[in-house]
């Protein structure tokens, strides 16, 4: 079973959680490569989401409305 979830970050916490992966995925640990793949998966991921967030700023020229970052929002929601 797969599940999926909307999360906001901002391009640069993309790339924290980047540089993050990165640390872990160099650091030489004695444990199993098959543990690490869910990791490898992730930093792919989110490789592409950074680059759709750098193609979606360039295309907006950096004017995003607060309801394009929001979306829209409904009467039953918080």
């Amino acid at each position: 079973m797969v599940s999926t979830a909307t999360i906001k970050f901002s391009r640069q916490e993309v790339e924290i959680l980047i540089n993050t992966l990165e640390l872990v995925l160099s650091t030489n640990l004695p444990i199993d490569k098959d543990f690490l793949k869910p990791y490898e998966v992730l930093k792919k991921d989110l490789h592409n989401i950074r680059k759709q967030l750098i193609e979606g700023e360039q295309r907006s020229n950096g004017r995003v409305t607060e309801e394009e970052f929001y979306g829209e929002k409904c009467e039953n929601c918080e």
